[in-house]
């Protein structure tokens, strides 16, 4: 018997087993030699719902079918009278072959050197360990660009690896290019993954027919059938081994993939089914994305658990080049020097070590990528407080614009609390007894490119009319 595949082997030759009987003969041989009576079994194999007596008769019927046991055989199931049932063959013990899908090789670079992902990741192990005893759930891992929550996957995996962890493995990925080509579409990557193999496609074919359909380009199904399909088609993948599912950018998922998530979402509790998806919080918001308000509704029913990733801290830059670079010596400050120009963005770090002279395409393309998000007055205004430097003043700011002071801050909070180019640090009172909120550029790569696209006579004139402003509010 294989406990990680829903068949049995004799002589070579393979025989297909359902769930149902699968778990029954699992309980019998976990407990080989002694009875295991039919409220257990019932307890056991059939969790969430009641089920009659008959049943488990039926069902330990055509497991001795399975056998080649005649009911008065007694070979390998002996029949307690109207209490239980035995498992009496000898059992025999071998190492398991692990599920073709398990993660045996690290599929990020990075992975080696990750730091300062200490908490993150026992949080993670807690979570795997309560699924594996039946309790899985949906986990969110949110940050914003380069803040490493794929890395963080990938760790998270290597870690079971290394603790010789069984379990079957499901991953998509989101495309901005494909949101609304076709519903469903990173749930269709990750399980055509598991299709391949053969006893996990057979189980498909029964169990989601509408999936395997749809994977195998032979038809299509209805998305209301897809869901409980997907639902029973995890339970019974994770009847041994745990089941992990992770989709990565679920910020650009389609309506499709969220509403199904979210069909998942609130009956994960007593299954061994673990869900993971990352996305970026800023472009969600951007975008008003539907998971936002579902996320919401999840929340309020600890139906998903929610990790955060921030930034790194200096120490953890240290650690982290003496990780990367064992032979290398750098400045005293250097790891300080790190931390100012990137904040402690992993993948700005990591660029910028490649790219000392700072022209890093990958990182270019992500400032440039938010700020091209922005629109026209909301660009202007971060482009004139570029000349400030790191830190301006919205009072200055809306002086030297011509605009009136309500609207700078409003957009300036704006700017804030979407899209997450500059944070509030404090508000302070003028000479004059008027009040300025002070705001600071979340990285100092955005304000040097926001300061470096501006042309030598604008940023001249700008200079200039913020020269007035700022005699206009600290001149006496």
């Amino acid at each position: 018997m294989d406990t990680g595949q829903f068949f049995l082997t004799k002589a070579g030759q393979s025989t297909p087993i359902t769930p149902t009987v699968f778990r029954i003969l699992l309980a019998l041989i976990e407990r080989a030699g002694q009875m295991v009576t039919k409220e257990e079994l019932m307890k056991s194999v059939w969790r969430d719902c009641f089920v009659e007596e008959g049943n488990l008769n039926r069902n330990v019927s055509t497991l001795r079918k399975l056998l080649n046991e005649k009911p008065c055989d007694h070979k390998y199931i002996e029949t307690v009278p109207k209490t239980g049932y035995r498992f009496v063959a000898p059992v025999k013990r071998l190492s398991y072959q692990p599920p073709q899908n398990t993660v045996h090789k690290c599929a990020n670079a990075s992975v080696s050197h990750a730091v300062g992902r200490d908490s993150e990741r026992a949080s993670l192990r807690r979570l795997y360990d309560a699924t594996q005893q039946g309790h899985g759930g949906l986990v969110c891992i949110t940050g914003e660009a380069g803040l490493g929550k794929t890395t963080l996957v990938d760790v998270f995996l290597e870690d079971l690896v290394r603790d010789h962890q069984t379990f079957h493995m499901a991953r998509g990925r989101c495309s901005e290019a494909l949101t609304e080509s076709e519903q469903f579409m990173p749930w269709m990557e990750a399980f055509s993954e598991l299709a391949t193999e053969s006893n996990l496609g057979r189980l498909m074919q029964n169990a989601a027919p509408s999936w395997y359909r749809e994977i195998s380009h032979t038809g299509s199904g209805s998305p209301r059938a897809m869901k409980r399909e997907l639902l029973d088609l995890c339970r019974q993948i994770a009847t041994v081994h745990p089941l992990l599912i992770v989709i990565d950018d679920f910020q650009w998922s389609d309506v499709g993939s969220v509403d199904l998530l979210a069909f998942l979402a609130t009956r994960l509790e007593s299954s061994r089914t673990m869900v993971i998806i990352n996305y970026r919080p800023a472009e969600m918001k951007i975008r008003n994305h539907p998971f936002l308000s579902i996320r919401s509704d999840l929340m309020s029913r600890e139906a998903c658990v929610e990790i955060a990733l921030g930034l790194l801290t200096r120490l953890d830059i240290e650690k982290y080049l003496a990780a990367k670079y064992p032979d290398r010596k750098f400045p005293d400050e250097y790891a300080s020097l790190l931390q100012a120009k990137t904040e402690g963005n992993p993948l700005f770090i990591r660029e910028l070590l490649r790219n000392p002279d700072g022209s890093s395409e990958s990182v270019r393309n992500i400032i440039q990528g938010r700020l091209d998000r922005l629109d026209d007055t909301h660009r202007q205004l971060l482009v004139t407080a570029s000349v400030q430097g790191r830190e301006f003043g919205s009072a200055v700011l809306a002086a030297s614009m011509q605009m009136s002071l309500e609207d700078v801050e409003e957009s300036l909070a704006e700017i804030d609390e979407v899209h997450g180019l500059i944070h509030r640090i404090r508000e302070e009172q003028l000479p004059d007894g008027k009040f300025t909120v002070r705001y600071r550029f979340v990285y100092a790569l955005c304000q040097e490119a926001c300061y470096a696209s501006l042309a030598p006579t604008r940023r001249a004139s700008l200079n200039a009319s913020l020269a007035e402003a700022f005699l206009a509010y600290y001149g006496n």
